[in-house]
């Protein structure tokens, strides 16, 4: 940070003589910012009955005491780097009493770098250092060793696109960011872009292992199966997203997360775990065409798979299963009963994953105005059978809910969807 006050030994007004205006330069920067000035100045006499009018260069590091005559001015502040932002705007104007001594304009300026990356590591045998690299659309390139959990901070780029990409990383450890090891980032003039990457180091005899992602799509859902081997036998989350095929989310809102899978039959204590899940993401279709499903899974010690992606495909709907009644219903004020008859044209279902529509802000916070969303399998359910869900006792009471959504799904990933909002009957 530098603060400094400048000085002219003679005011517009040619006297040494208060009252005096002062003009104070502020900036706040990182130590390689060398966007510190020559700012220029103007101060004007608002009512323009004085003829004040006058401009100056100056730094922080110099200092301007102005003598004037008692009236309100405008001071201006400009040459301000495109990297840097005046606080309080480039413009102020202040009042000089009378018979006062000096009157004081502060100008706070803010500089960022251009580009910060940093690098979170954590897990087992944590790499110790990486090397960044950064290269521009137009050849600007810069490289870096980047230690774990540090950051560094790039100025001097111009705005524009860049591929940052990070190198060198153990094979013990993974990135769970978006883009993974590349990432791409657009600066902007101002600056201030900033890319995190997010690695999780395992150990490897105990790393979890996808052996199989399947998947499909249809109006603005996804559904999945996904069987992973873990020497542990204990995955507790998956992270599932849409990507471009490189690892990069073409969501929003990003990849979604879902954990909260101890204690499942069909993952803990199996050497294979198997799960099954969809999404109900919102976009239309197009969103999907020519895109990938992209998953990683985690143990309950962060030991972490690598990334697997697959083409993302429309459901065949020749194949998928079939829902020939379903009916969600309370059971008085105590449960909530799901009775589907399923089957499969071609013998491969799997299983089920169940979704409970609840009011809004009743699991979920904050408010959003949608209803919440329970999953009391997480994992899903292997089979046809779907378990009673308690009323009560931490899921909400009986008149908490609205309906419950169920999505069958096949060993290829095919599934569909029903959705019932009469829990009455």
């Amino acid at each position: 940070m530098a603060s400094c006050l400048a000085e002219s030994a003679t005011g517009p007004n040619g006297g040494r003589r208060p009252p005096y205006l002062a003009v104070v330069v502020t900036v706040d920067a990182p130590p390689e910012v060398t966007s510190r000035g020559p700012y220029t100045f103007r101060v004007r006499e608002l009512s323009g009955t004085l003829g004040v009018d006058t401009t100056f260069r100056a730094s922080p590091r110099d200092t301007v005491i102005l003598s004037v005559t008692a009236a309100s001015y405008r001071v201006d502040i400009g040459d301000v780097p495109p990297t840097c932002g005046v606080r309080d705007g480039t413009a102020q104007a202040i009042v000089v009493p009378p018979n006062s001594n000096t009157s004081l304009v502060r100008f706070s300026i803010n500089c960022a770098p251009a580009l910060v990356v940093a690098a979170y590591t954590d897990g087992v045998t944590p790499d110790p250092d990486y090397v960044l690299s950064v290269q521009g659309a137009q050849g600007e390139a810069y490289a870096a060793v980047l230690a774990a959990n540090d950051t560094v901070r790039i100025p001097g780029l111009p705005a524009g696109r860049y591929e940052v990409t990070l190198r060198h990383v153990a094979s013990n450890c993974v990135l769970t960011n978006d883009g993974a090891n590349n990432v791409t980032v657009t600066i902007a003039p101002s600056g201030g872009a900033f890319v995190p990457f997010r690695v999780v180091c395992s150990d490897i005899a105990r790393r979890p292992k996808v052996v199989q992602f399947s998947a499909s799509y249809l109006d603005g859902t996804i559904g999945y199966v996904l069987r992973a081997a873990d020497p542990d036998k204990d995955i507790e989350r998956t992270f599932v997203d849409v990507t471009d095929c490189n690892k990069r989310s073409q969501l929003a809102a990003g990849g979604r997360r879902r954990g909260g899978f101890s204690g499942a039959p069909n993952v803990t204590l199996r050497d294979t775990a198997v799960i099954i899940g969809a999404y109900d993401l919102g976009v239309s279709d197009n969103a999907f065409v020519g895109r990938c499903l992209a998953t990683w899974v985690a143990d309950e010690r962060g030991n972490t798979s690598d990334w697997v992606e697959i083409p993302l495909v429309k459901r065949d709907a020749a194949r998928s299963p079939v829902i020939g009644s379903f009916n969600a219903k309370l059971n008085g004020t105590q449960g909530l009963l799901v009775d589907a008859a399923l089957s499969d044209p071609n013998g491969d279902l799997l299983g089920i994953f169940v979704v409970y529509l609840l009011r809004d802000a009743v699991v979920s916070f904050p408010a959003d105005g949608q209803p919440d969303r329970l999953l009391a399998q997480p994992a899903g359910i292997i089979g046809t059978v779907v378990p009673e869900l308690p009323l009560g006792v931490g899921f909400g009471l009986w008149n908490d809910y609205l309906g419950a959504i169920i999505y069958a799904l096949d060993r290829a990933g095919n599934f569909t969807r029903r959705e019932d909002n009469d829990l009455a009957r």
